[in-house]
């Protein structure tokens, strides 16, 4: 799985440099955007706050009791994601395509942001969990449908009309190397092992979830189906570590 993310995210950045290098910074957003009529925007809406970073944590909660490293794992990943979309989006700040392009020549939906369009940084976000949840879970089919998951969560950030299609390779590309990072430094060095760093690092999808449910994320269309989503989250969470205690007192 390891070669898998790496791989994966090498062919997204030679795909990005490609396309910069042969056609211009801009290709193919008009024609990818407009297929955006091709599925419902209540749709686009709940797929592109996959790459919610609040969301993203709360969705650790269906596997943080099966992985203990899975939580470490996304902070350490989330630093060099971060620094890298942040450094990107002030130091060389690229136009979005609402400052770019005639309103009526592309479909908007949710919010507009104005900050720096490189990298896409909801896309990061989604490939770091993507790639986390791969390389924990260690399972094909499961590979495939996340993998599945993250090139809608990079497209609908093409489809509501946020970001070109380089700064969302560039944003997978790099959200997986992030990944593959935190992975290996916190299966490395056990982090997440003993109980007081598992019960300070579960702030993190407490908070998180609390996030989910007080704040659209700016896509309210799709927000009502996230927060089912994060609920789902939560209870298998909750079922999963009441089980034992069930059993342990049926057997007392």
């Amino acid at each position: 799985m390891i070669r898998f993310v790496a791989l994966t995210a090498a062919v997204l950045l030679l795909v990005a440099l490609s396309i910069y290098v042969l056609f211009d910074y801009h290709f193919g957003f008009i024609w990818l955007n407009q297929q955006s009529n091709l599925m419902p925007t209540t749709f686009w809406s709940v797929v592109t706050l996959f790459g919610d970073s609040h969301v993203a944590v709360a969705l650790t909660l269906f596997l943080i009791t099966q992985h203990k490293q899975l939580l470490p794992a996304a902070l350490i990943a989330t630093i060099p994601a971060t620094l890298i979309a942040q450094s990107f989006k002030r130091g060389m700040p690229i136009d979005r395509p609402f400052s770019v392009l005639p309103e009526d020549s592309y479909i908007q939906i949710g919010r507009v942001l104005e900050m720096g369009s490189f990298p896409s940084g909801h896309t990061m976000t989604a490939a770091v969990w993507v790639g986390l949840f791969i390389l924990f879970i260690r399972q094909n089919w499961c590979s495939y449908l996340l993998g599945g998951v993250l090139v809608l969560a990079g497209l609908s950030r093409i489809m509501v009309g946020a970001h070109w299609p380089i700064d969302v390779l560039v944003g997978a590309g790099v959200g997986l190397l992030c990944a593959l990072f935190g992975y290996k430094v916190a299966t490395q060095y056990q982090l997440g092992e003993n109980k007081f760093s598992q019960g300070a690092l579960f702030i993190l999808p407490i908070y998180a979830c609390f996030k989910v449910f007080t704040h659209n994320g700016g896509y309210p269309q799709g927000h009502p189906y996230i927060m089912i989503l994060v609920a789902a989250a939560i209870s298998y969470f909750i079922w999963l570590n009441a089980k034992p205690m069930y059993f342990a007192q049926g057997k007392s």
